[in-house]
């Protein structure tokens, strides 16, 4: 696995009739995120006025993104039901276990070129 910061920005809306769904998925995912996952840096959710979420996670590694995904699997299993994905913007390194697992044919890659030092 990586071991840098991985962060995605999904791009998506909710399928029309699926807005009860996209909800259950969300009310499921957050509280677990927010109590039990200390690797998950940011899991921000932000919506347009024209019905177009920008959804931001950021986690501690690749790692950390799977355990995110397998504690979370109901709420994932009902977001994508619910979400039409516009784009995947893929920021960190990665793994071919993620582009075999997780990828999306609207995700984009861009692995670390440059970072400021603190």
């Amino acid at each position: 696995m990586s071991n840098t910061q991985l962060d995605l920005v999904f791009r998506f809306t909710v399928k029309p009739g699926k807005e009860e769904l996209y909800q259950k998925a969300i009310d499921h995912i957050v509280p677990i995120t927010e109590t039990e996952e200390p690797y998950v840096l940011a899991y921000d959710i932000f919506r347009s006025e024209d019905g177009v979420y920008a959804q931001h996670e950021s986690y501690v590694d690749e790692d950390a993104m799977f355990r995110h995904m397998e504690r979370t699997a109901t709420g994932q299993k009902d977001w994508a039901e619910a979400a039409e994905v516009i784009e995947v913007l893929v920021l960190g390194t990665t793994t071919e276990r993620f582009w075999n697992e997780v990828a999306n044919p609207a995700a984009s890659a861009y692995p670390l070129f440059r970072k400021a030092a603190r």
